[in-house]
């Protein structure tokens, strides 16, 4: 309880006022560091701001950037921890796995599902978040009204490229599997468009995107998709052979309550 206890006051104090020297320039040896990587596109797990907030955190490879969200915040907690300065890189999602392995980034913290084909490549901890997953359709739109994955027939639905969102699509029976984008946003903008009627997401991200663009909804289907426990959580994702930074950033997590993690999730998605 103790130890519970001390972390999340930990990742409260970083959540604070953990961008105080978000400004300073100063040089830190690369043993010195815990460098990060994600997408920073991905609502509320990670996001991209023009500005500097008590919650976000400066981009390394973007100057004058700032990512926010509950990814954000599980690094910061991890870094202080492991008592190393955190440094983040914004990347493109094909390029965070061959990233981490040529050693460019030390961990990935970016929603990522510990899958078997990720596995093959990299090492996965312990999961720092669990979520279910729902389908996102215009307000307005023809779709608003489904109830199951049976009602679909005749849907165009667009996933994001190289995740689980897409490799679900084929489960709406009748719908029209669109050619999978690259990012979230580009998504969107084909749905606002009337190109794409819908697309699959996380809870949390898509109760993000609606509570900031109200013309957007989300379902939550009975039945719903039928989804693998490994696909139903995220973890922070680790070169192969650091088998001694896996078991440490474990037991960093095994320190972050549960009350802890609802309560970072909630904010982040007030805050996206």
């Amino acid at each position: 309880m103790k130890k519970i206890f001390s972390l999340s006051i930990l990742l409260l104090v970083f959540v604070f006022f953990g961008c105080k020297d978000n400004e300073r320039t100063f040089e830190i040896a690369r043993e010195d560091q815990f460098i990060v990587g994600l997408e920073a596109n991905y609502q509320p797990f990670n996001w991209t701001e023009d500005f500097s907030s008590p919650y976000n955190y400066p981009i390394n490879n973007f100057k004058g950037k700032y990512a926010d969200g509950y990814d954000v915040q599980i690094a910061k907690a991890i870094a202080a921890s492991l008592g190393k300065i955190l440094v983040i890189e914004k990347l493109e999602w094909d390029a965070l796995i061959p990233s981490l392995e040529a050693k460019r980034i030390d961990a990935i913290i970016a929603g990522m599902s510990p899958t078997a084909a990720r596995k093959e490549s990299v090492n996965f901890t312990d999961s720092y978040y669990e979520s279910k997953h729902v389908v996102l359709v215009m307000a307005n739109g023809e779709y608003t009204n489904a109830k199951t994955v049976n009602d679909f027939a005749g849907a165009t639905i667009v996933g994001q490229q190289g995740t689980i969102y897409d490799d679900l699509v084929p489960q709406l029976v009748g719908a029209t599997h669109g050619t999978a984008l690259k990012t979230v946003p580009d998504i969107l903008t084909g749905m606002m468009g009337g190109k794409i009627d819908g697309t699959v997401l996380e809870l949390p991200v898509a109760l993000g995107i609606v509570s900031s663009n109200p013309e957007f909804t989300y379902l939550e289907l009975d039945p719903g998709f039928d989804v693998s426990e490994e696909d139903k959580v995220v973890s922070v994702a680790l070169r192969l052979d650091e088998t001694a930074l896996l078991e440490a950033v474990n037991k960093i997590l095994a320190g972050i309550s549960e009350e802890v993690r609802v309560k970072l999730m909630e904010d982040a998605v007030g805050r996206a």
